[in-house]
């Protein structure tokens, strides 16, 4: 939870001056501290915690009843006894004496108990006290964090993610990230010129609108296949402590199952998006590195940018909140803007640096797998697949299933026919790059001065290239040529074993260009060229 020492005219509350005396808890605590985040009064009070939440309603949580806010307090209860074991002791009512007793003759504070008699009129949540030293975000202000505590971190947060509970069909909906983005953009809108810029603001409502359009497929499979679960919901480095025996992280979103519930890329982005906050871009990168072994699940390396973007966002938005709170001491608001403000240039930077366009070219002779691996990318990351066999045949005016027949260096396969189809390529290529778009190039790259043109074209518009070489040993190619001539096959491609041996004898070594075996499994593949295109 972000905190902040509440301002003095809190203390004027009845409840808050109460809850302020030690003589109020049954432990009686030398002194008791008060912080405040934007929803919830936070009592220190010796080794106890006293969390008590705020009479408020926003757009994401309604705390305006009695009643709401004692369900809010045994559901925190429940939530964070996941991942904080023996944190979380309990919810306690705090009373008010009824009229007719004596408590006009005693000072005001003393007219709250945590026990009857008496009407409850607020409930808290009571947690041991953590040491604040173990804190990660301590760790990193005092530059104490260590690669292993992120790992470590890594380790707990993947077991978690295995474990979680599936959504429910109705929390799987691409819609409700659609509603999340919305709602946080609109929430932000009254900070414009505050601690938001507009351009800053326009610029990441754009990258997350396209994102949405062009991820929607991957977004909706990765839903499908369980990938949403129900996670924490807030998981920045205030919020985990790394101590000797163990790594307890705490105060998840209780308050909203549309923002605990999500794809677990969504929970992982948030620290990932907090060390590069706290400037540990090497300590962000270790974290991604361990989950990523731990899970397995290299789609999450296409959405960590996109997620990352969301939640500083969000931070921004809880920081810039901060802003309308009375409680809070001026001083205190002036530093929550400029919180605000680091998180949205921050959000800026991710957007910026995930929309760069990428030119990733999937090179290799006839048979190799380029296609399948070339199509099964570009639909995985949203980009445009151009592929040379399908060229060939539209600039010959034929259909794509139409077998044309091909010899060496004649017909759709003769010099003129190959160098229209490479030139026609880059052409819609650069169109797409331009556009800020993505996109796939199939097709074999065995000569040096196209791979130069197509670096050539990467730098002119300022995108990324991204060079593969299929390949597969060649028992195995001959015999996906040999399926060709088999009935039922629809592909576009004419090349046969003459094609393939003569493209073989003048294919250039690309030194640059990463490796993908395509007689291993295809996942294997987009996860190898992934962690070239989507570095974290």
């Amino acid at each position: 939870m972000s905190q902040a020492l509440v301002h003095r005219s809190e203390e004027n509350r009845p409840l808050v001056r109460a809850l302020l005396a030690p003589a109020f808890y049954p432990r009686r605590p030398e002194r008791v501290r008060l912080l405040q985040t934007h929803i919830s009064w936070v009592f220190i009070a010796g080794d106890r915690v006293y969390k008590v939440k705020k009479p408020s309603a926003f757009g994401f949580l309604d705390f305006s009843t009695l009643r709401r806010r004692e369900q809010a307090c045994r559901r925190e209860i429940a939530l964070n006894r996941r991942l904080a074991p023996g944190l979380y002791l309990g919810v306690v009512p705090i009373y008010e004496r009824r009229p007719g007793t004596d408590s006009r003759s005693v000072p005001n504070r003393e007219a709250y108990s945590l026990s009857p008699p008496g009407r409850i009129v607020e409930y808290a949540v009571v947690m041991r006290l953590l040491p604040t030293r173990r804190l990660l975000s301590t760790l990193l202000e005092r530059g104490a964090a260590r690669a292993s505590d992120i790992r470590r971190v890594a380790r707990r947060i993947a077991a978690f993610h295995a474990r979680a509970t599936e959504a429910p069909p109705r929390w799987r909906r691409v819609g409700v990230l659609e509603e999340n983005l919305r709602e946080n953009f609109r929430q932000t809108l009254p900070f414009l010129d505050k601690t938001v810029s507009g351009g800053d603001y326009l610029l990441v409502w754009d990258y997350n609108h396209d994102f949405l359009e062009r991820r929607r497929p991957l977004l909706e499979k990765r839903a499908h296949e369980g990938r949403i679960r129900d996670g924490h919901g807030d998981l920045h480095a205030e919020h985990i402590s790394v101590e000797p025996a163990q790594v307890r992280i705490y105060d998840c979103i209780e308050f909203s199952d549309r923002l605990r519930l999500g794809d677990v890329a969504a929970d992982i982005a948030f620290l990932y998006m907090d060390l590069l906050h706290h400037r540990r871009p090497d300590l962000a990168t270790i974290l991604m590195a361990e989950y990523l072994r731990r899970t397995g699940d290299w789609e999450v390396r296409l959405l960590i940018p996109f997620y990352a973007c969301y939640r500083a966002v969000v931070r921004e938005k809880v920081e810039s909140l901060r802003l309308t709170d009375p409680g809070i001491a001026p001083a205190q608001k002036r530093a929550a803007a400029r919180r605000a403000t680091s998180y949205f240039r921050l959000a800026r930077e991710l957007a910026s640096r995930d929309a760069r366009p990428r030119l990733i070219v999937v090179s290799g002779l006839p048979a190799s797998g380029k296609s399948t691996v070339a199509r099964a990318l570009a639909a995985r990351i949203g980009a445009d697949c151009l592929a040379s066999d399908l060229l060939r045949k539209e600039l010959a005016g034929a259909d794509s299933r139409q077998r044309l027949g091909a010899d060496v260096g004649a017909g759709i396969y003769a010099a003129g026919m190959t160098a229209l189809t490479y030139n026609e390529l880059f052409v819609r290529a650069e169109r797409q790059l331009r556009a800020g778009h993505s996109v796939v190039l199939d097709a074999t790259f065995g000569r040096t001065a196209d791979r130069r043109r197509a670096a050539s074209l990467a730098r002119a518009v300022g995108g990324m290239l991204v060079a593969t070489a299929c390949r597969c040993p060649l028992g195995v190619a001959r015999e996906r040529l040999a399926s060709r001539n088999r009935p039922g096959y629809a592909g576009p491609s004419d090349a046969g074993w003459a094609v393939y041996q003569a493209l073989r004898r003048t294919f250039a070594p690309w030194p640059e260009a990463v490796g993908i075996d395509t007689t291993k499994p295809l996942e294997q593949s987009l996860a190898t060229i992934a962690e070239r295109a989507y570095p974290l």
